[in-house]
């Protein structure tokens, strides 16, 4: 091997591995790991022996920046999403311009050492190679070098694919844990094994599902329905009244009932748990697609594409969505967002959804900008201005936005929230934003009140996805008093809160079923009142099942007793975190991966429209 080359080997080797050790947290990684990594490296390079100098240096240059803008890239989407990226988020690559500030926020100081060597290795491996004296080797013996590097390349990833599968057959199938992927095999070798899965899949795609398989999907379906009973609780409790849910940026159950320093973090949100049903056992269950996701996940009740979003990949499938359903009872139906329309596609989305109307950035007056955009006071100001033109009974799905990563916003309209010891740290800002997102819904749920809308309505309030992302977990595990967060914790820190006020509150009390956005449709449409029977919906209602389970995208599961982290083969008891032998769950695992296995062959073979008329059939 030329010295030159030599040198870029190494050099990208090690930066490949360092980035293992920081997703990882163990170190360097294991000699699968190794051989797997320097084998893709060798991949890449196997052919640079075969080229003159002057054209072989520019050339591993420009691959040396390539390498290091993935591992750059795939660090900072792991620092906010925990995980790494794939092809399919790729394709939404214009959402991300719309978040520089989190994305600069996401970088750290230390982040420059895997551009170092671009400063200086250039440099050195021109040197090195003038300095290397040995006669040049005919083509023929080049070639023989190069085909053997190619073949150990080959051998070396064959190692660490050969023990992954090992511990999880059946991965690369489902692609549930990317980032169990990468610990594995390396970044480059998930890459590699990403891209010739999206070429097949979207061959695939094109591909018919046989009628077997399409049974098999309206059967398991099907066997959901009979979970009900006969004389469901509180069926049509909010039957005819308005429908108003609310989804909040980042909003996270750990901050509920919690103070700093005498002063309540969320106390409207403590106070409306006072006179609803309180969901606190309720899982974020998003994916690639972020706030898209839980706005799915909740009109729909499907889990989010696996790979991408959703909004994005599959805006023009038949939907029988939550605003659908109340459209055919007489609701009007409208979503309100005051961002630009286009954003994660929802201008085309909620047509297919079914909304009636989408009031968006361009309806509301800019008078109060932080962050994003519009504050959530204005927000709910003028939104309220709309639904009291609106004829009832009507369904408003309104999304926050102050509250959105990295909880930067302008600090004028914050208020005075004292953090304590957090002031001034990330974590701190996002004490913040909180109380500032709960001070404004506070207001809103006032005015309801005032002018007698609450009581005419039934108010759903939850949280859309995680707002602490993992590489700032240490300011979590010091908030709420743990020695380390570990996987057992983080897992069960992913809790959204779900509030839901019956009117006058007549109905009240704190629900530990496990759950996630999955199961609020059918929960829903239960409390309205709604026949569901014919909706193909994953989730369950969560007031009339008698066990709850909450089946996370990378297939990681909770049911109302245990926690299991299938790609890890560990389970814990969900009360006390005691370790738990997974291999007991085989049932329940084998019922996740069916979930998001059926999940994914309806919305990429668009089956929604097949399936209601077999559900219409067997009623």
């Amino acid at each position: 091997m030329n010295a030159d080359v030599f040198l870029y080997f190494i050099f990208i080797t090690a930066k490949l591995l360092f980035f293992n050790s920081i997703i990882d947290g163990t170190g360097m990684g294991s000699i699968p790991l190794i051989a797997s990594v320097a084998g893709t490296v060798l991949l890449l390079f196997f052919w640079a022996g075969l080229l003159p100098g002057k054209i072989r240096l520019p050339l591993l240059f420009m691959l040396d920046c390539a390498v290091t803008f993935i591992i750059i890239a795939d660090l900072l989407f792991f620092r906010y999403f925990s995980d790494v990226l794939s092809m399919p988020v790729l394709e939404q690559a214009s959402v991300v311009t719309s978040v520089k500030s989190s994305i600069l926020n996401l970088l750290h100081a230390s982040d420059l050492i895997f551009a170092a060597d671009l400063l200086f290795l250039p440099f050195v491996s021109a040197k090195a190679g003038r300095l290397n004296k040995k006669p040049k080797a005919g083509f023929g013996k080049r070639i023989i070098c190069a085909l053997s590097a190619l073949a150990i390349g080959i051998g070396l990833c064959g190692c660490g694919v050969s023990e992954l599968l090992k511990a999880q057959p059946e991965i690369f199938r489902s692609f549930y844990d990317r980032v169990y992927i990468v610990q594995n095999i390396g970044l480059l070798g998930f890459h590699g094994i990403d891209a010739f899965r999206y070429v097949k899949s979207k061959d695939k795609l094109e591909l018919s599902l046989s009628e077997d398989i399409k049974k098999e999907i309206a059967e398991f379906i099907k066997d959901k329905k009979p979970e009900q009973p006969s004389s469901p609780k509180l069926f049509g409790t909010g039957k005819g009244k308005n429908l108003i849910v609310v989804q909040v940026e980042a909003l996270q159950e750990f901050v509920i009932g919690k103070s700093i320093e005498g002063q309540e973090i969320t106390p409207n949100l403590n106070k409306l748990i006072k006179s609803s049903l309180y969901f606190d056992n309720y899982y974020t269950q998003t994916a690639g697609g972020g706030t898209s996701d839980a706005e799915l996940l909740s009109n729909v009740s499907m889990h989010p594409a696996r790979d991408g979003a959703t909004y994005i990949r599959f805006p023009l499938n038949d939907y029988y969505s939550l605003a659908r359903r109340l459209s055919e009872e007489g609701y009007l139906t409208s979503a309100m967002h005051a961002y630009r329309p286009g954003y994660w596609n929802r201008s085309v989305m909620y047509k297919t959804l079914g909304f009636d109307e989408f009031i968006d950035k361009e309806d509301y007056i800019p008078d109060e900008i932080s962050g994003m955009g519009l504050t959530d006071k204005s927000f709910f100001r003028q939104s309220l201005e709309f639904m009291e033109k609106y004829k009832e009974p009507y369904y408003t799905f309104l999304i926050t936005l102050t509250s959105h990563f990295p909880y930067d916003n302008d600090k004028k309209y914050l208020g005075s929230f004292n953090a304590g010891k957090y002031k001034g740290t990330f974590f701190g800002s996002y004490l913040e934003v909180i109380h500032y997102a709960d001070e404004a819904l506070g207001g809103f749920i006032d005015q309801l009140e005032a002018r007698g809308i609450l009581d005419r309505s039934v108010l759903a309030v939850y949280g859309d996805h995680f707002g602490i992302p993992g590489d700032k977990k240490e300011y979590l595990a010091d908030f709420l008093g743990l020695k380390e967060m570990d996987d057992y914790n983080w897992v069960k820190q992913q809790r959204i809160p779900l509030i839901i006020r019956i009117p006058e509150g007549k109905y009240t009390g704190t629900k530990h079923i496990a759950g996630g956005g999955l199961d609020f449709m059918p929960t829903i449409l239960n409390i309205m009142g709604v026949d569901s029977s014919n909706i193909p919906m994953l989730g369950r209602d969560l007031l009339n099942s008698e066990e709850g389970m909450a089946v996370l995208r990378h297939g990681y599961f909770i049911t109302d007793k245990y926690i299991c982290l299938t790609s890890k083969g560990v389970a814990y008891d969900a009360e006390t975190g005691s370790t738990y032998p997974a291999e007991k769950l085989a049932k329940e695992k084998e019922f996740a991966a069916r979930q998001l296995r059926y999940s994914d062959l309806i919305t990429e073979h668009n089956l929604v429209k097949e399936l209601t008329q077999s559900l219409d059939a067997g009623r």
